[in-house]
């Protein structure tokens, strides 16, 4: 019986990964990143750095430097200061950039680091990114190294940055539409119009008036041309948004301030909807709690000689009214309008039956 000859099969040799090219990093590192990254790296060092110091901290080429810089000479004032004949040159922001800058008392520093945790509803976007460096700067600032305490001042180790807080409610998060959050916010501070779909209507034209941050959440007042009503909608609400060429004109008449409803959050000012006169009985346990605090800028309060308290408000939305007052549980009690009572006699129906 006659052998064959056999040749094994050549081993499949696996292919080396490729490392990552100087210039781009693995993931999710916009160029928004990398001119932060470099804003801070000039800031820290007045006196201006090479472009190989700056290549090294951003992980990148001398090339992709000289265009980064390029983009940033948009923004700042940047000038190259030669070191001596023929040899390097320091790139930095000038000193009259710098002369713009605010001066700040450590106090003032502490104030504005309390309300950091505000803008974490935008993290993920190239606005946080830019919120983030003046909020790092300021801790620089509060941390600097001075003179001894005084009256009125407060010392550099202080850590009151951890102490002072201003505690928002739990932010939602965005990160995932990083970039559609960026596109809103140049279009608000632009005028430009958008394309946006709203929940399941087709996706149209809106004029983008402003945005706010409450509780957390990221809402927009746009005016619908088609519609020919303005309103507010949260960005959750907003898919698809894209900004185009085309601008409009701010209402002289627009004023951002009515659109929040106290403690009943964002809503269209009442003034262009049908009032709702409500009356609200609250018990004299909640009496301190409820005299203490304004909910709404139509609040009127009136108190019984048994301490009940009665709360009368004209509202804009009956949906916020009856989530208002069911946020009380059995302290509180809605007399009028007659929808309202419905209202809220109809959810803890609803609630009810779930513990049955």
């Amino acid at each position: 019986m006659n052998e064959r000859s056999f040749t094994p099969p050549r081993e499949r040799v696996r292919a080396k990964p490729r490392a990552p090219k100087k210039g781009r990093k693995p993931g999710n590192f916009g160029t928004h990143r990398r001119l932060t990254k470099l804003r801070e790296a000039l800031e820290r060092q007045p006196s201006g750095l090479t472009l190989e110091v700056l290549a090294a901290a951003l992980g990148v080429t001398t090339r992709s430097v000289r265009r980064y810089l390029m983009e940033l000479a948009r923004f700042v004032d940047l000038e190259s200061i030669e070191t001596e004949p023929g040899g390097a040159h320091l790139w930095r922001i000038k000193p009259s950039e710098r002369g713009r800058a605010l001066n700040l008392r450590r106090t003032q520093a502490y104030a504005l680091l309390a309300t950091r945790r505000h803008f974490e509803a935008l993290k993920g976007s190239a606005l946080y990114d830019e919120i983030d460096l003046v909020m790092r700067q300021l801790v620089m600032l509060a941390q600097r190294p001075g003179r001894t305490a005084t009256r009125g001042e407060i010392a550099a180790n202080a850590r009151l940055e951890d102490r002072l807080l201003f505690l928002p409610d739990a932010p939602r998060r965005y990160e995932s539409r990083a970039e559609e959050l960026d596109s809103l916010f140049h279009a608000v501070a632009d005028l430009r119009t958008v394309t946006a779909r709203v929940e399941d209507e087709t996706a149209g034209t809106l004029h983008p008036y402003a945005l706010l941050l409450h509780r957390g959440v990221i809402w927009c007042v746009a005016h619908s041309p088609y519609l020919k009503e303005t309103r507010a909608m949260s960005f959750d609400r907003m898919h698809e948004v894209r900004v185009t060429s085309d601008r409009f004109s701010l209402p002289e008449s627009f004023d951002v301030s009515e659109w929040w409803q106290g403690d009943f959050g964002i809503g269209a000012p009442v003034r262009t909807r049908e009032k709702i006169r409500a009356l609200v009985e609250f018990e004299a346990r909640l009496a301190s709690e409820v005299r203490s605090r304004k909910a709404h800028p139509s609040q009127r309060t009136a108190v019984a000689p048994d301490g009940r308290v009665r709360v009368s408000l004209t509202l804009g939305d009956l949906q916020m009214a009856t989530r208002w007052v069911l946020g009380f549980g059995d302290g509180a009690r809605a007399i009028e309008p007659p929808e309202l009572v419905r209202a809220v006699e109809s959810s803890l129906r609803k609630s009810l039956v779930k513990y049955i």
